[in-house]
């Protein structure tokens, strides 16, 4: 499974237009596994509320997912090349912040 950090609002968008777009300027929408989200979440998120995690089942989503090194970190990530569609979404969690700005990983995702 692909997890995808988004907003509430961003998630709502995207289920009324039936999938989540590459960023502008992207050729990808950048996921994470259960290892790396964390990892995704500080960098990116940090301290921000109003935030989903989302479970994508690779599977359902008919584009190339292509794991890449990023220059800044040792990490490999899961990048899919095309829009997320929301069928390929299973679940969806709160990813609330933590009172210093990070974030921890749902007990209900931890297990997938």
């Amino acid at each position: 499974m692909l997890l995808h950090i988004i907003s509430t609002a961003g998630w709502a968008a995207a289920r009324s237009a039936g999938s989540i777009p590459p960023a502008t300027g992207e050729e990808f929408v950048h996921c994470s596994d259960r290892g790396v989200v964390h990892v995704t979440a500080g960098k990116f998120f940090h301290g921000q509320s109003g935030l989903l995690l989302l479970v994508v089942d690779p599977a359902r989503l008919g584009v190339p997912v292509r794991w890449e090194a990023v220059a800044d970190s040792p990490l490999w990530f899961p990048h899919v090349y095309g829009p997320i569609p929301a069928g390929a979404v299973v679940e969806v969690h709160d990813f609330p912040c933590l009172p210093d700005g990070s974030f921890v990983l749902p007990e209900a995702v931890a297990v997938l």
